[in-house]
């Protein structure tokens, strides 16, 4: 879990492409982009689902530019499991979580946003498709954020530990209620990954991504 108060947004970005304009896919470029523009990760953990590129599956804004528009479509998938929903971060507003469908109304255009689903909590309201006795148990990463401190909650289930890393929309949504969140978006399931302060050089996984949030220093 990494919690992000707000005097650390400012340093909290997303990132998806190079600077060739190629996808980034992983956290070694990641770090290398980094490194190049003298900066370090503090935090960082792959975003929103993403389809072939790797390329964000809907809404991706990066440095207040708008690289993948809003999607609203009707498909299969977590991703269009409705309501899906928003995660923005706007340097003067603040963070917030919304329905996808609401997003064009709030008239923002905020430093950061990545959309994904489906939506954990709206309102402090659980998805009404989440059952609690539902056998889909898998490991999850999911965004939040505390509406009273404006706190920003990063949370993955356990990679090590596979039974208590394994857990259900419906628990996630649950621990995000226990932790004061209000709303919560879910960001990818089973390749979900969170680093912190890796050492230069290091070694990651060969998993792909397609936009990275990241906590600069």
């Amino acid at each position: 879990m990494q919690r992000v108060r707000q005097a650390q947004q400012a340093k909290l970005d997303l990132r998806w492409l190079g600077d060739s304009g190629k996808p980034l896919s992983n956290f070694g470029a990641l770090q290398k982009q980094l490194t190049q523009e003298g900066k370090k990760i503090v935090f960082a953990t792959n975003a929103g689902i993403y389809e072939r590129g790797p390329k964000p599956c809907g809404l991706t804004i990066t440095d207040s530019k708008t690289l993948v528009p809003l999607n609203l479509a009707n498909a299969e998938g977590n991703f269009f499991l409705k309501p899906n929903g928003v995660f923005y971060l706007d340097d003067t507003a603040g963070p917030g979580i919304v329905e996808s469908s609401e997003y064009a109304a709030l008239k923002i255009q905020p430093r950061i946003a990545n959309q994904s689903g489906p939506l954990l909590l709206s309102k402090g309201v659980i998805h009404p498709a989440f059952n609690t006795n539902s056998p889909n148990r898998r490991q999850r990463s999911a965004v939040g954020v505390v509406t009273a401190t404006q706190e920003i909650i990063f949370v993955m289930s356990d990679r090590e530990d596979r039974q208590k890393g394994r857990v259900t929309f419906h628990q996630l949504s649950r621990f995000f209620l226990h932790l004061g969140c209000q709303d919560a978006l879910f960001l990818d399931g089973d390749i979900s990954q969170m680093i912190t302060s890796p050492a230069p050089g290091t070694k990651f996984s060969p998993n792909t991504f397609a936009a990275m949030f990241v906590l600069i220093e």
